[in-house]
């Protein structure tokens, strides 16, 4: 059974690792938990997901198989969880991390919701529930291999720092509208 304490504890673990390998992101759920997990400076969000599961299937090197995709966060509440919360809340980035071996995943809000639920709605993969102490949370492990197309490079998430751009925007104009020099006569 969970207990939110320790949830917690291992989500705040994970967010201090995304920052460790982002640290242009901001936290955004400081007044009100509710929030997505961070903001970058141009406005966009990221949902952090830390799987620490040690009962994960693995391959050969011990890497995890399977991202847990939570569909129902509270099943008496019937809150959406996981992807499916992150595209309610206008999330660009769910990144999945896993902690041993370290491994971090970016995905594409709505590429990945579209491949969770046709994933789901195929009925080709088991749906799990884990009991809570008064509530129940549904997800389904899906094969992380499925999800090679929503991958989004970390460079995306590292962004350019707004006073380089801006610079860098300047130049391109600039030389846009220089004029040639003219020669000299002789």
């Amino acid at each position: 059974m969970f207990q939110f304490h320790a949830q917690n504890a291992i989500g705040k673990r994970g967010e201090e690792l995304f920052l460790a390998a982002f640290p242009s992101w901001k936290p955004n759920n400081v007044t009100k938990c509710t929030e997505p997990d961070f903001i970058d400076t141009r406005g966009h969000k990221a949902e952090i997901k830390f799987d620490v599961s040690p009962r994960a299937r693995r391959d050969k090197n011990g890497n995890q198989l399977n991202f847990f995709m939570e569909a129902i966060s509270n099943d008496r509440k019937g809150t959406p969880g996981g992807i499916f919360r992150a595209h309610q809340e206008g999330v660009q980035y769910y990144v999945y991390m896993f902690q041993a071996p370290f491994r971090i995943f970016i995905l594409d809000v709505p590429k990945t919701l579209q491949k969770t639920t046709e994933m789901i709605q195929s009925g080709s993969y088991r749906k799990c529930s884990i009991r809570n102490p008064n509530y129940n949370t549904i997800g389904y492990p899906l094969p992380i291999q499925a999800y090679q197309d929503c991958l989004v490079r970390p460079e995306a998430l590292r962004g350019e720092p707004a006073k380089v751009k801006n610079m860098r925007k300047r130049l391109e104009c600039t030389l846009e509208n220089a004029t040639p020099k003219r020669k000299k006569r002789i």
